[in-house]
């Protein structure tokens, strides 16, 4: 792990609020695993002076893909940058998915949080049975669902509006029926409300939710992303995480 000036190779307007780099650089591509994120600043001078932490959305080749959403004025400046131009980013960063004992896996993404899930549903697709489950505000904002229906034909959608899907938030989508299976492991990334929702939702299963918080260095040390355990102590997302046990944290 080290900074690393980068190129972006690729750049797409997913939505109107919704940006997706293909950025090239074989080191971090090499070892990228699903659950990682990288820090990128966004400008060149210490106006906003933090990074900000991007999950990778993908990774072919000698490049790999982060998708965001322009929230102010870090992300704004960062959607700026056009196809050619280098990018100065830290990374993989952050503790990977465990991936070994799985018989099926849920995955469960709302919003822009739809984006890092489809790089492990890359990693899974052949050995798992997969179930997938997108949902967003409308149609326009619903992304990549073209890309994980070639992944899997398993594949549900909701919409608050109802222009695409069911109508309803994502926590619509599930059926208990289909979540007796112990042995299945949930991962979901999305606002913390929809993480809160599911906890709420499925009280007797695991959910592996991938978690957003503020980061200053992304390598542990300065603990502005620790967040307090349920037992003792506190999780650091940049280290600990971002991907975490619901169970044991407050949210």
């Amino acid at each position: 792990m080290k900074i690393e000036l980068v190129r972006l190779i690729k750049k797409e307007k997913l939505s109107e609020e919704i940006f997706a780099f293909d950025i090239k650089s074989k080191t971090i591509a090499r070892n990228a695993k699903p659950g990682q994120f990288i820090q990128i600043r966004v400008n060149e001078s210490f106006d906003p002076f933090l990074r900000r932490p991007l999950s990778f959305a993908s990774v072919k080749n000698d490049a790999f893909r982060v998708v965001f959403k322009v929230r102010g004025k870090g992300t704004k400046i960062l959607s700026r940058y056009e196809v050619g131009e280098d990018l100065d980013v830290i990374g993989p960063l952050g503790n990977p998915i465990d991936l070994r004992e799985i018989e099926q896996v849920i995955l469960i993404g709302g919003g822009v949080g739809i984006a890092p899930l489809y790089f492990l549903a890359q990693k899974i697709r052949q050995q798992h049975h997969l179930k997938i489950l997108l949902g967003a505000k409308t149609r326009n904002e619903l992304i990549m669902l073209e890309d994980f229906q070639k992944i899997s034909n398993n594949v549900a959608v909701a919409t608050e509006d109802g222009s695409i899907g069911k109508k309803g938030r994502i926590t619509d989508l599930l059926d208990n029926r289909e979540f007796k299976n112990q042995n299945s492991k949930i991962f979901a990334c999305g606002p913390t409300p929809m993480l809160h929702a599911l906890k709420k939702k499925l009280p007797t299963l695991t959910v592996y939710g991938f978690l957003e918080e503020r980061m200053g260095c992304g390598t542990g040390i300065c603990f502005s992303c620790a967040i307090k355990r349920k037992a003792r102590g506190y999780l650091r997302v940049c280290q600990e995480g971002p991907v975490v046990n619901l169970s044991e944290i407050e949210i």
